[in-house]
């Protein structure tokens, strides 16, 4: 008797755990896609070309000598520097993403 009711927790204690991991498998949540880490801005930084210190003065000076670039000559690409190449970039009908590319450095008459 001792041997069956051993034999009968076992076998229930068997489909409970079939039964739990059955429904858990089915029950099972799917998760949200990630949102973007970084945004489109710092995405399209990475995609710009490396510059030389030099190379990004050269522009400074021209867009200055333009009017168009108020800040200081220092060779870093910051706020001041983008907003002044989107306008030469609109002024010239180039693609305005504020990017120092090929196409904005020769329209400035620059080599790279």
């Amino acid at each position: 008797m001792k041997k069956l009711y051993t034999l009968l927790v076992a076998f229930f204690a068997v489909m409970f755990i079939f039964t739990a991991n059955s429904y858990a498998a089915a029950n099972v949540v799917k998760a949200k896609p990630a949102k973007p880490v970084m945004k489109k801005a710092a995405v399209k930084a990475l995609k710009a070309p490396a510059l030389s210190a030099a190379t990004i003065k050269a522009v400074q000076g021209k867009l200055k000598k333009m009017g168009l670039y108020k800040g200081k000559i220092d060779g870093m690409i910051g706020p001041l520097t983008t907003s002044a190449v989107k306008t030469f970039q609109k002024k010239k009908g180039l693609k305005v993403d504020g990017i120092i590319g090929p196409m904005t450095i020769k329209a400035l008459g620059l080599k790279k």
